[in-house]
């Protein structure tokens, strides 16, 4: 099997995420440390289909289609929702 080397192809729904983790995750009255964090993060995008692209023109584009009034409340639930999980069963010691 060859090796590939990595290309410039990144998920763009990571940086959305954490876009809108940032402005809304403090009003969410869960734990705002590294592995709660990246816990919500992951449950997020785990359940929202990814959005690759491969250049900053895709990426603009990707974005603008990303963030339609509905897609931006889907992603504004699903971190509300990952928050709730997250604080019942946080993976750091209290």
């Amino acid at each position: 099997m060859e090796q590939y080397e990595r290309i410039g192809v990144r998920n763009i729904m990571e940086e959305i995420v954490y876009e809108k983790m940032d402005k809304i995750v403090n009003s969410l009255e869960c734990c705002t440390c590294e592995k709660c964090q990246a816990d919500i993060a992951a449950y997020v995008l785990n359940h929202v289909a990814p959005r690759y692209v491969a250049s900053e023109k895709g990426e603009l584009f990707s974005k603008v289609q990303e963030m339609t009034q509905n897609n931006e409340t889907e992603i504004v639930m699903k971190i509300v929702s990952a928050a709730e999980i997250i604080k019942g069963s946080p993976r750091h010691a209290r």
